[in-house]
């Protein structure tokens, strides 16, 4: 059966009696069932490469396991790879890292700091 999760807009198909959205990870009740019909939209289609290590965290080359999904499936994931990364943070840093991730995104769109 295919769905799309109204959270994250993802399409997948599960055979799953509860199914959960594979891009979110939420067994929530915001599935929607679609028609045997349905098209999958372009961005369903298009593959990309993950590397499990990510090539930022000191994985220049890239080694490793590496998977390909879809690309909407691959920006959640980076958002989330994000959130994860944030949580490990010791609250103590957190506002001195929000300042330094302010200053370098002014600095790299051209604005004053």
């Amino acid at each position: 059966m295919r769905y799309k999760c109204q959270t994250c807009q993802y399409t997948f198909e599960s055979e799953n009696e509860i199914p959960y959205c594979p891009g979110c990870y939420l067994e929530c009740e915001s599935l929607e069932y679609l028609e045997e019909d349905f098209k999958p939209i372009k961005e369903d289609i298009i593959l990309e490469e993950h590397h499990i290590h990510p090539r930022f965290m000191d994985n220049k080359n890239g080694d490793g396991e590496k998977f390909r999904i879809p690309k909407k499936q691959h920006s959640i994931l980076h958002g989330n790879i994000m959130n994860w990364i944030w949580e490990c943070i010791k609250e103590e840093d957190k506002k001195n890292i929000i300042k330094y991730i302010i200053n370098k995104s002014k600095k790299f769109i051209g604005e004053k700091i």
